[in-house]
């Protein structure tokens, strides 16, 4: 009897967790979909505004882009790394650590001297425990992504870069591909790839469909410096949002695939306990049967 009770115990704790764990994949999916509606749009918009400034560089003299190319400061580096603020999501915190981890020390044997911007309560509570230089951290810039509160961060970063308190920035996160497979990624965001945008190249960007057409020289109104000063901040800004906006998807992503696993394991728990709860069950009736015959027998003799 104890053993059939530490079963039916079993198989109701399991199905309590089972249906955490569904609504939690719901959730998960509800808030994926949401920000797949805003991530495939930004990256048009990316695109283009990435293939625009790469048609005026030719048109803007190094005046107009130093502020935005050559660093005053020397040996200082500046780490983003997004995680998220909660679990329950497989490996996504872990991998990301580990991945800003790599290229710290890449960085540092390079000659800089890293400091670490984090995005994320799980980022801030591994780094700052061991031990690294944390410069700032943020708990809702991925949460609560939207246009100001990422022109309000592309700006503190672009002043911090241009006052010289660091040579570059980077930024690890991960690329949104699909619910199943999130990639990561270090992109560096300051000083700009000059050359790259150039070149037409994409930076850390899929290039959507259609924008293979050929470019036309632009007036620069009223002059090309207002014109850069305008143009490459919105740039910066816009590529930081979707840089919030991929981090969120991926993380959406991540705890649905690992709340779908878990509640598939339920399943496979739930069904493995109750054919025990059945065989035991029906082993104990049958015992049962067999003692009232055996007690019937000795009361016929």
């Amino acid at each position: 009897m104890s053993n059939l009770k530490e079963v039916r115990t079993r198989i109701g704790s399991i199905r309590s967790t089972r249906q955490i764990t569904s609504a939690m994949k719901m959730v998960s999916a509800s808030k994926l979909h949401r920000a797949q509606q805003s991530i495939y749009p930004l990256r048009t918009y990316a695109s283009y505004l990435h293939g625009i400034i790469g048609d005026i560089l030719p048109q803007l003299p190094y005046a107009a882009r130093k502020r935005f190319v050559d660093p005053t400061a020397r040996g200082e580096a500046l780490v983003v790394s997004v995680s998220s603020n909660k679990g329950l999501c497989g490996t996504y915190n872990t991998l990301a650590i580990k991945k800003t981890l790599t290229h710290v020390r890449a960085l540092e044997e390079e000659g800089y001297k890293v400091k670490l911007f984090l995005i994320g309560k799980k980022a801030e509570r591994f780094f700052s425990k061991a031990g690294f230089e944390v410069y700032e951290t943020d708990h809702d810039l991925v949460d609560k992504a939207d246009t100001a509160s990422a022109d309000q961060f592309s700006s503190a970063i672009l002043n911090s870069f241009s006052e010289g308190r660091f040579e570059r920035v980077d930024v690890v996160y991960y690329q949104f591909r699909n619910a199943v497979f999130q990639e990561l990624a270090v992109e560096q965001v300051l000083p700009l790839d000059f050359e790259s945008l150039a070149s037409g190249a994409d930076v850390a960007l899929e290039s959507p469909a259609g924008l293979d057409e050929p470019h036309f020289g632009f007036i620069l109104e009223p002059d090309p410096e207002d014109v850069s000063e305008t143009l490459i901040p919105r740039f910066l800004s816009t590529n930081f949002f979707r840089i919030f906006l991929e981090s969120s998807a991926s993380e959406h992503g991540a705890r649905m695939t690992s709340m779908h696993k878990a509640t598939d394991n339920a399943d496979d728990l739930l069904h493995s306990l109750t054919l025990t709860y059945n065989k035991a069950r029906q082993a104990m009736i049958t015992r049962e049967i067999m003692e009232i015959v055996g007690g019937a027998e000795v009361l016929r003799q």
